[in-house]
């Protein structure tokens, strides 16, 4: 089981070529197709058509500078893509970016994203894309940070396990990466009167499941009522997790994306990769 196809967002935030690179890499050790998304920030109900504003026009001078942004961060992706050695193409998509990458990233087996810098100028960097594309792609996402990324991501993958459907995709989405681990730890935090992981069968079933995959994990359950949020991240950072695995879980969809939840409070903090599906 690996990443067949995966689709990187490209821009021309200072982030992209972290996101790009990291992007290459992981299609380059699962033999990947890389295909790279730049969206001009305007909705595709403007220009249902694609872009055809003329040039000289009023329409051109104000959608222009977008387009040839867009073109801009296409060429650099294509630069970065091709040091990698691997197949890559490129898209650009008359769309805003959160929808150009939900929509097309459903014909990929993996979405890469930047988490969410608020301090960026540019419009098509701010609007919670992580969150957007994982509830409305039906994909996993993988949420590259904003901190520098020193080492190849992937060797050391912590997964958050509370029993859900989520919980549950986000385990086999994250499989490929796993499989390459050089260690797998799956986490609970129980609160009280929750018995995941507790039950002999579960812990069994969980760990004969991965050992399917080819991958060894240890099993851990803090039997404690604890922020999950907050603890996952305190656990991935002192012990040096570079990948952290999680559902998109513990609300609705509207609560999820605008009150919090676990979700939103490792994405907004994770100084590592956050890979997620629901």
């Amino acid at each position: 089981m690996s990443y067949r196809t995966i689709l990187v967002h490209a821009d021309e935030s200072r982030h992209a070529a972290q996101r790009i690179r990291l992007a290459a890499r992981l299609a380059a050790e699962h033999e990947a197709h890389l295909i790279g998304v730049a969206a001009i920030g305007v909705s595709r109900e403007v220009f249902p058509h694609g872009y055809p504003a003329a040039p000289g026009s009023l329409e051109a001078s104000y959608f222009g500078p977008l387009n040839e942004s867009a073109a801009r961060a296409l060429d650099r992706f294509g630069v970065l893509a091709g040091e990698a050695g691997v197949a890559f193409e490129k898209r650009l998509v008359c769309d805003l970016a959160s929808e150009a990458l939900a929509r097309m990233g459903r014909f990929a087996d993996l979405v890469v994203v930047n988490q969410d810098d608020l301090t960026e100028a540019l419009a098509e960097t701010v609007g919670r894309i992580p969150e957007y594309v994982a509830f409305t792609c039906a994909r996993p996402v993988l949420v590259v940070p904003c901190a520098p990324v020193t080492h190849f991501m992937g060797r050391h993958v912590l997964a958050a396990w509370n029993g859900s459907k989520e919980a549950s995709a986000a385990l086999l989405a994250a499989v490929p990466l796993m499989r390459r681990a050089v260690r797998v730890t799956v986490v609970s935090f129980r609160s009280p009167g929750n018995t995941d992981l507790e039950d002999a069968q579960q812990r069994a079933d969980l760990t004969a499941f991965l050992a399917r995959h080819e991958v060894q994990a240890e099993i851990i359950a803090f039997n404690r009522h604890i922020d999950g949020g907050q603890a996952l991240l305190t656990l991935a950072n002192q012990e040096a997790y570079d990948v952290l695995v999680i559902g998109c879980y513990g609300h609705s969809q509207f609560r999820e994306l605008f009150l919090g939840g676990v979700t939103r409070k490792v994405l907004q903090e994770a100084t590592m990769a956050v890979l997620m599906a629901r």
